[in-house]
């Protein structure tokens, strides 16, 4: 391949490092550019940013599994031919591949793990050859590809499907990720534990800090003053003097303290109660918003939800994925709606997080969440796209059709 022609792309989507290493170098050579993910979650928005032109997509994946990628992407008419890979039976490749098949995707094959590298460079070779053919009127053209290694911060937005009082503002997600040198892309649990194996927390809490105070600030000046609600690290959150840390970093950015919300993980709190609470309550007194991210059904933070300084709950409800039927299982709904309705009592929104697909935001509006986030608004996006996603009215049109 010349060094000016555009190369074919190749998203690996596989939890085990080990075989998204194989891919890599295999396709390298071959003359694919490659980005590898380990999290079933990010696969689909990953898709949407980069727009590959082969998925190779493990079925077995954390957080979202192979079939719903699969139900997802043919949902958004994916164009990207997809490789099913598995360390399961073949029957099982066989029915995924037919589903895939029958949403219009590009199933080209399946390769049972572990894949030798003949098999593996068979599966792609198809693909960098017609890849090639339908670049050759563009082959003059430099590659699009900027500097994207390393640290990036993306915001998802949060949309309002039951208003009340003293909620009209557009809310923000601020999500990380990290590209590693090998192409690799970290984000969510897998992004947090490599913090903390490496002890950059705090500095990479600044970082997006400093990057969405910016971007809220230059959005201000546009006419458009969203609340941001952001994750800072745990050795952060119990820091007695975050609070001075915090107030000082935000005036000085000019960013009015409201529009700042700081999300705590239910497990750090339950690590670190007393000091945590202490630091909450400071921050809240000073004008702050404090979140708290809460998995399964909110039983461990039911105890404090009238005794802590907190303004919402955020309920990652990708735990529905493991509950059968769960749109028409009444004792399921009976426990969302009662937590619900526990949180509006103590002046608490509740925000359904992961809202992935159509059911489960049918689920959350019979439960009366107030907000939710999650590809059915909008996969997480760079600053630039934000503003437009506003004043073009996508999101608007996206809103009245929910609500």
């Amino acid at each position: 391949m010349s060094t000016n022609e555009q190369k074919p792309t190749l998203l690996v989507a596989d939890d085990e490092e080990e075989i998204g290493e194989i891919f890599r170098a295999l396709a390298e050579d071959l003359g694919f550019e490659v980005t590898c993910v380990s999290e079933g979650s990010e696969v689909v928005d990953l898709v949407d940013r980069l727009r590959p032109t082969v998925i190779a997509l493990d079925l077995r994946m954390p957080g979202t599994d192979g079939v719903e990628v699969i139900r997802e992407l043919g949902r958004r008419s994916c164009k990207a031919a997809i490789v099913l890979m598995s360390g399961m039976d073949q029957r099982t490749l066989s029915s995924v591949q037919a589903l895939g098949k029958e949403l219009n995707l590009d199933i080209g094959g399946t390769l049972t793990k572990p894949a030798s590298i003949d098999a593996i460079e068979s599966a792609l070779k198809p693909y960098l050859h017609i890849k090639r053919e339908s670049l050759s009127d563009i082959s003059r053209k430099p590659p699009l590809r900027k500097l994207d290694y390393g640290f990036e911060v993306l915001y998802q937005p949060e949309l309002v499907i039951n208003q009340v009082a003293n909620s009209a503002r557009e809310k923000l997600l601020v999500r990380m990720q990290w590209r590693m040198d090998d192409g690799m892309i970290i984000t969510g649990l897998r992004l947090n534990n490599w913090i903390m194996e490496n002890s950059v927390g705090k500095g990479i809490s600044r970082m997006a800090l400093d990057h969405a105070l910016e971007n809220v600030r230059i959005w201000s000046n546009q006419g458009f003053s969203p609340e941001i609600s952001i994750s800072l690290d745990e050795s952060l959150l119990s820091d007695l003097d975050l609070p001075d840390m915090l107030v000082n970093t935000v005036d000085n950015s000019n960013v009015a303290r409201e529009l700042l919300g700081l999300e705590i993980d239910e497990d750090s709190f339950m690590r670190n109660r007393t000091s945590i609470a202490d630091v909450l309550s400071r921050l809240r007194i000073k004008g702050f918003r404090i979140e708290m991210n809460v998995l399964g059904e909110g039983e461990n933070v039911l105890p404090y939800l009238d005794k802590l300084p907190i303004d919402k709950i955020n309920l990652n409800m990708s735990s529905l994925n493991n509950k059968p039927n769960f749109l028409n299982n009444m004792e399921t709904e009976f426990l969302y709606s009662s937590l619900a309705s526990l949180c509006k009592q103590n002046g608490l929104l509740v925000c359904g997080d992961n809202i992935n697909t159509e059911d489960q935001l049918k689920f959350v509006r019979k439960c009366n969440f107030n907000s939710i986030r999650g590809r059915q608004v909008s996969a997480p996006l760079c600053a630039r796209e934000i503003l437009p996603l506003y004043t073009d009215g996508e999101l608007k049109k996206s809103r009245e059709a929910m609500v």
